[in-house]
């Protein structure tokens, strides 16, 4: 008699789940056959974008840096506006009265998805280069792309980390805007955000280039690292206070990365 009570027991139990349950677990194998279906729609709006963009962002570069980079960087927002739209995204910028028109920035932004690169491009006025690890260069299309429109990094060569740093130079030169993440790879840690490396920071004292900090919302929701489901919503890209380096010297850098970090670490955990 035991048993059998037991035995009613967890039959009543599992009828009790199943009532209050019941439609989730029906509506479980359709959820997750809908967000694989919605995963793959967004990397092919991705690509397939690209790809037919990608004549019209190299030609004109390879043609006048600046003067094609401006027609390029328009192409690039074309880009970032028609993936957003097609895949549910929708980006919400504030706060970019901040800038000011006609003076290059180094931009800062922390880094958790692979959907910051359309938001930063969709963000940040005028043209930009990006500095970026060699890696993305392995990717298809995106990573030929670069190879024109960013300044590539190899981390593990002294010698390849200096010619970054002098091209930046050189773009900060042309009225070109310059964008690092001063984290230096993609966050995947229990932190808002890594700790800052010093080369953003050293660029714009040897320049006296103003930091203008920049936090990206919600894109790690919404398709974390190494992760292949992404999710439709909302992200927030919000440019903060630009800070000035004029008169600053290499003694002041370690205050003025801690300066930016805290700025981006208030403004994120809001």
């Amino acid at each position: 008699m035991m048993i059998q009570e037991k035995l009613y027991e967890l039959r009543d139990a599992f009828l009790l789940y199943a009532k209050d349950r019941g439609l989730m677990i029906l509506m479980r194998p359709f959820t997750t056959l809908f967000q694989i279906a919605f995963s793959m729609w967004t990397f092919f709006n991705f690509f397939w974008i690209m790809v037919v963009c990608a004549p019209f962002i190299i030609f004109p570069i390879l043609m006048g840096e600046k003067r094609g980079g401006r027609f390029a960087f328009t192409i690039m927002k074309i880009w970032g506006f028609s993936f957003s739209l097609l895949s549910g995204i929708i980006y919400r910028i504030k706060n970019k009265k901040t800038l000011q028109k006609g003076q290059p920035y180094i931009f800062i932004a922390n880094h958790n998805s692979f959907l910051d690169s359309p938001a930063i491009t969709l963000a940040i006025p005028n043209q930009f280069r990006a500095l970026g690890k060699i890696e993305i260069l392995k990717m298809p299309v995106f990573g030929l792309i670069f190879k024109y429109i960013g300044v590539v990094v190899d981390r593990s060569s002294m010698q390849s980390k200096k010619r970054s740093l002098r091209l930046i130079k050189e773009k900060l030169k042309k009225q070109i805007h310059v964008m690092i993440f001063p984290e230096g790879t993609m966050n995947n840690s229990d932190f808002d955000m890594l700790r800052f490396h010093d080369g953003a920071f050293l660029v714009a004292i040897e320049t006296q280039t103003p930091i203008a900090p920049l936090v990206i919302k919600n894109t790690r929701r919404m398709l974390p690292k190494n992760s292949w489901r992404v999710k439709a919503g909302f992200i927030e890209v919000e440019f903060l206070e630009p800070i000035s380096t004029e008169g600053m010297t290499i003694q002041d850098l370690p205050a003025l990365k801690m300066q930016a970090y805290q700025m981006m670490q208030t403004a994120y955990s809001k």
